[in-house]
């Protein structure tokens, strides 16, 4: 049995946890669940949140720490720049938080 290095030490995925760590009020916690999910899904669980009418401040406030982060690995910038896109994160319209 051939096992994928990347998940090696990771405990197994639990949705409802990840969940409620993602669209917790505690941006640490928030940070931890997105770095986590990336590096297990290679993107970010942006579909938890409402962004039908605006990016919801949540998801908003953690992509922007993560962007900022200098530790933050190029893989990972680099989808955060593909989220940025497919949900139209311009500056004026990230900045009122609206699509």
């Amino acid at each position: 049995m051939h096992k994928n290095n990347k998940l090696a030490g990771k405990t197994k995925f639990n949705f409802d946890q990840m969940q409620i760590g993602a669209t917790s009020d505690d941006p640490e916690v928030r940070k931890n669940i997105f770095i986590d999910y990336f590096e297990r899904f290679e993107e970010f669980p942006s579909y938890l949140f409402d962004n039908s009418n605006a990016i919801d401040t949540r998801l908003f406030e953690t992509i922007e720490t993560l962007a900022k982060d200098p530790a933050t690995p190029k893989a990972m910038q680099e989808g955060i720049a593909a989220l940025r896109e497919r949900l139209s994160w311009t500056d004026d319209k990230a900045s009122s938080r609206t699509l």
